[in-house]
């Protein structure tokens, strides 16, 4: 059995981005794999982040109307979340580029999907990966 020899910790040395492979399980069923490269943040940086993203005014969550819109919630929940997506991947393994308005479909189309790698970044960020 070979033994492994830990890494020295450095200080100031961060990394661009952190490549993982984050797995989930779709509609059907069947479980899905999407490879990505996140982009690395502090602990403190993360948290600017989150307060950049979440503390954006949402348009109206009502219809022409005038009474609540479920349609509207969604879409701003879509939207919100793409835009999370966008700020926190610096590459996908998706048959289309790594755009605004990919992520923004992706969370609209494939909430799971979405769910699974804005939780994976989280953990990621804030407690580190497992086996670390």
């Amino acid at each position: 059995m070979t033994e492994q020899i830990a890494r020295t910790v450095r200080l100031g040395q961060k990394p661009s981005g952190i490549p993982d492979v984050v797995k989930y399980t779709g509609l059907d069923g069947a479980e899905y794999m999407i490879p990505v490269t996140f982009k690395y943040r502090t602990l403190t940086e993360f948290g600017a982040l989150l307060d950049e993203v979440f503390s954006q005014t949402l348009p109206p969550a009502t219809g022409a109307d005038g009474k609540l819109s479920s349609k509207s919630v969604q879409q701003g929940q879509v939207h919100v979340n793409g835009q999370y997506m966008h700020l926190i991947l610096l590459d996908w393994g998706l048959d289309v580029p790594l755009t605004l308005q990919a992520c923004i479909q992706l969370a609209d189309e494939d909430p799971a999907a979405a769910r699974a790698l804005m939780n994976k970044y989280r953990e990621l960020i804030t407690v580190g990966r497992s086996g670390n």
